[in-house]
């Protein structure tokens, strides 16, 4: 496949050779920029299918500026690079380039890398276009099905959930309307239950009033289209009204996705996503609901239709379709945190497809597990689930545990050997550690996943194939690819839809869940009732670090059934290098509410500003918020200081 490429480089001679090597290959070169301005110029010109990028340029804009209007566009990028530092490296990571190209380049190297990006980017767009495909449906659904508006509001909510994470999501019908009553607010508690409520009732939950509200409506009446709060921008937009401050401060929302619904080009409604999570919102989310804008103003207008039919407005109810201990969708997985959900919201997302998964994190944080739900929500299910521990192999046994091998074709083969993915046929091969596969034998893999077809060893046969790839590891690969461990080719080919699991330390919040099934799941090894922890040693046990994750958490109570006679486990031996003593003191040290924080830190300015709040030199200006916001603050905290 021939490709339109554009080249942003600011040194001649590596810009031609680079020329040189893609047109004898068939390619074609759109032009070379030597700074971010020039290539902003070309490509109004021009749209190209990959740019090849250089990291720092002439002028004052580097690469990795360039790289967010990229993205922006949906144009995948290869960064050129020298050895750059570390920071430089994780900042250009986090821009989501398709691969690297490290100077000085070899011809093989280029294409490959163009290659994969190649790949890559088809898969993304082919998984785009079914997400979008299958949402509308979805939304189609909604519309032309009979019930009550509120299950109608309720379902076209939860109809985001698989495509775009949320913690938290605002509906305003009538955006134009003086009053709350077309406003709803649902706030999610677990994999598939919500509590909705309507406007009256979310105002008085975040301490907010009308004119609150209105100033944040008149945010979608003012911009132009959809747009992604992440980081400081998101910090901005909470300061800027009291409804977002409160919201925010209320739930612990750290990003959102505001979208206006259009009729003839004026804002009509408006859908408002937020995430417990910083930068969850992404380009490729706009790029989702774009087309959807008129398909979803509809269907916020046959509810609010409804709704005037009715003349009443939602209660606060509870939406619920299980216990919070158990995700009802995946009970195989147990937990209901932030980071968890939008995990499980991404197995959703990717299962029904055939695209390869890359799922990514610590030693025990379960990956088989997620592996596993991919397999049994695709249409794979039916078929083999295949694990293959790659760091439990023996070097010289990968090849022919993954392949296969004839009968005599090396000293001690006496037998014919089904390998792995032969045994996977129609299912799915989860290659668990994949990082600790030799390198001799990842170019093999390598073409057993672009070919999709094998030979045994001492065979003479190419066999097809037909196995979904599921790929999981512990070690950072970006550094085992610089240190010349593992094939960068290889590491884009599998790096289509990556999964980053969180530690156990990372979602405190579902331990308690955790050692609760563990402790029923492990009761027939005590001849007592069901054990429980105490309370002091519950919390012991959310402030513990984990290292081993929730292997070390299901070992670490299988042995206290074992060891505790009494019904009632009141004391945890951790190991040696990290006592109970240590976590108490830990937890003596830390535990202070933001609510605590935040009333020491104002304290200490009014005491700098001798309890002066406003004006010049006062706690406001010094504190860079609006007087207004910081006497609500005050208030709420129960701060009194007479100036």
């Amino acid at each position: 496949m021939f490709l339109k490429i554009l080249i942003v480089e600011d040194q001649f001679i590596e810009a031609n050779d680079l020329k040189i090597i893609l047109e004898k290959a068939g390619h074609r070169v759109l032009g070379i920029a030597k700074s971010v301005e020039q290539a902003l110029g070309l490509l109004e010109i021009e749209k190209p299918q990959i740019v090849l990028l250089d990291i720092f340029l002439k002028g004052d804009r580097t690469g990795i500026d360039l790289a967010k209007t990229l993205t922006t566009e949906n144009i995948p990028f290869i960064y050129l690079t020298a050895n750059s530092n570390e920071s430089t490296f994780e900042s250009a990571k986090a821009t989501n380039p398709y691969g690297f190209l490290v100077k000085p380049f070899r011809e093989k190297d280029i294409l490959a890398a163009l290659e994969i990006a190649s790949y890559r980017h088809k898969q993304m767009a082919e998984l785009m276009r079914r997400q979008e495909g299958w949402l509308s449906n979805l939304l189609t659904t909604i519309l032309q099905e009979n019930g009550e508006p509120d299950q109608k509001l309720l379902q076209f909510a939860k109809a985001f959930k698989p495509v775009i994470y949320f913690d938290f999501m605002m509906i305003d019908l009538r955006i134009d309307q003086d009053g709350p009553s077309s406003v709803y607010a649902l706030h999610r508690l677990n994999y598939d239950d919500y509590k909705m409520i309507n406007g009256w009732s979310f105002l008085k939950k975040v301490d907010g009033s009308l004119s609150d509200l209105n100033v944040f409506r008149r945010r979608f009446i003012q911009q132009s289209g959809m747009s992604i709060l992440n980081g400081k921008d998101f910090y901005e937009m909470t300061r800027s009204d009291m409804l977002s401050e409160k919201l925010v401060r209320q739930y612990d929302l750290k990003s959102c996705l505001l979208i206006p619904l259009y009729i003839d080009k004026k804002t009509q409604a408006s859908i408002s996503l937020f995430s417990m999570q910083p930068d969850t919102y992404k380009p490729e989310h706009l790029e989702l609901i774009e087309p959807l804008n008129k398909l979803m103003m509809t269907v916020i207008q046959g509810v609010e239709k409804q709704k005037e039919k009715q003349s009443s407005n939602i209660r606060s109810d509870d939406y619920k379709t299980g216990e919070l201990a158990i995700v009802s969708a995946f009970p195989e997985i147990i937990g209901n945190s932030s980071r968890l959900l939008q995990v499980l919201d991404q197995v959703s997302q990717v299962a029904p497809f055939e695209t390869t998964v890359l799922i990514l994190g610590e030693t025990g944080v379960g990956k088989e597990g997620i592996a596993q739900a991919i397999h049994y929500r695709s249409g794979r299910k039916l078929k083999p689930f295949i694990k293959i521990n790659c760091a439990a192999i023996p070097a010289s046994l990968v090849e022919s545990e993954l392949f296969g091998h004839e009968a005599g074709s090396f000293t001690g083969a006496t037998d014919q050997r089904i390998g792995k993915f032969e045994q996977a046929q129609g299912g799915t091969v989860f290659l668990d550690e994949i990082g600790e596969i030799p390198l001799e034998i990842q170019s093999k893999l390598l073409r057993v996943l672009q070919e999709k077809e094998l030979e045994r060893i001492g065979g003479r046969t190419t066999i097809k194939i037909d196995v979904r790839i599921i790929a999981a590891t512990n070690r950072n690969l970006y550094q085992e690819v610089a240190a010349g461990k593992f094939r960068i080719d290889l590491y884009y080919r599998i790096n289509v839809f990556p999964l980053k699991l969180p530690a156990l330390r990372e979602r405190q919040e579902d331990i308690p869940l955790l050692a609760d099934y563990f402790l029923r799941k492990n009761a027939h090894l005590s001849a007592n009732k069901v054990k429980q922890f105490a309370p002091d040693m519950m919390q012991m046990l959310v402030q513990y670090p984990w290292p081993g994750n929730i292997r070390e958490l299901q070992h670490l109570i299988e042995r206290h059934i074992l060891i505790t006679p009494a019904d009632i486990i009141s004391s945890v031996e951790f190991p040696e290098e990290i006592t109970a003593t240590d976590i108490k003191e830990n937890q003596e040290e830390s535990f202070k509410t933001i609510a605590d924080l935040d009333r020491t830190h104002i304290l200490a300015v009014l005491k700098k500003c001798n309890g002066k709040v406003s004006g010049k030199g006062g706690a406001a200006e010094i504190l860079k918020i609006p007087s207004t916001t910081l006497t609500s603050k005050m208030k709420k905290l129960g701060i009194t200081w007479k100036y």
